[in-house]
């Protein structure tokens, strides 16, 4: 746990001058996504205990918040902040206007990493939706199908790519790149008219933590009176995470930006 809390001090900062054209808005949207196993931490945002024990495998957000300054302490889970120093502390403003998926994860070889993901809440047509997918998970190359026609093959570690499809419900599957026999992930989703829907692969296959969880950005069909809103913490059991400040607090720790272009692997 030390190790991913040293290597977010050393990422700390590094999104706040991302989103330049969106930073004009006077509030932002995050989410955040806990993808690495056997990891568990508490975030203090502003002195105050924001989420405690922040467990892998779950999605906190969306959360809209007004641009400003806030001050951050994380503590390994279940440390007393009164008899001990936090494992990092620091000071961030948060910009305006982005909707950002935060998400630690494993890259392949199993090694955490953070990664940062400007969704796409475009407008989309009317009878359309939008399923955005992205590759966070220890595990090779993998194929994407939707009713078993691929929508993108050979997706690698980190990668991710959004398409617009008729809003219908979908068999989607996530299998080994090239090789439909080997499924990691077989599920019906539901993509509704004008919301994106973003799936995240997270976990580890051979450590047997691999899982789907899922995001979605709703209110895309008409052009929004303001921020697209999201339902964040979609599983594949269909459970439903609350609402957690700590995305702010998470956001402020992340680094490289790794922005997902529309249609494409990037």
């Amino acid at each position: 746990m030390r190790k991913l809390i040293v290597l977010l001090g050393a990422m700390m900062l590094a999104l706040l001058p991302a989103s330049g054209a969106l930073a004009q808005s006077s509030e932002g949207q995050v989410v955040v996504v806990h993808g690495v196993p056997d990891l568990t931490v508490d975030v203090y945002v502003n002195g105050a205990l924001t989420l405690e024990d922040f467990e892998f495998g779950t999605v906190a957000g969306p959360l809209t918040l007004p641009a400003g300054s806030y001050d951050l302490e994380v503590y390994p889970a279940d440390a007393d902040p009164s008899s001990s120093d936090p494992a990092l502390a620091g000071s961030t403003d948060l910009p305006g206007g982005a909707y950002a998926t935060i998400a630690a994860y494993l890259q392949e070889g199993g090694a955490p990493t953070l990664g940062v993901f400007v969704e796409n809440n475009s407008p989309t047509d009317a009878g359309n939706a939008r399923i955005t997918a992205r590759h966070l998970a220890d595990f090779g190359a993998v194929d994407i199908l939707a009713n078993d026609g691929a929508v993108w093959e050979g997706v690698t570690n980190g990668v991710g790519a959004d398409t617009d499809v008729p809003a219908d419900t979908y068999n989607i599957k996530i299998t080994a790149a090239g090789d439909a026999s080997t499924v990691a992930f077989d599920a019906d989703l539901n993509l509704a008219e004008g919301t994106n829907t973003i799936a995240y692969a997270i976990g580890s296959v051979a450590g047997g933590s691999f899982q789907v969880v899922a995001n979605v950005i709703s209110g895309l069909h008409t052009a929004p009176e303001g921020i697209p809103t999201g339902s964040g913490g979609l599983s594949t059991d269909g459970n439903v995470l609350p609402v957690a400040l700590t995305a702010l607090a998470l956001l402020s720790l992340v680094g490289g930006t790794a922005l997902v272009a529309r249609r494409e692997h990037n």
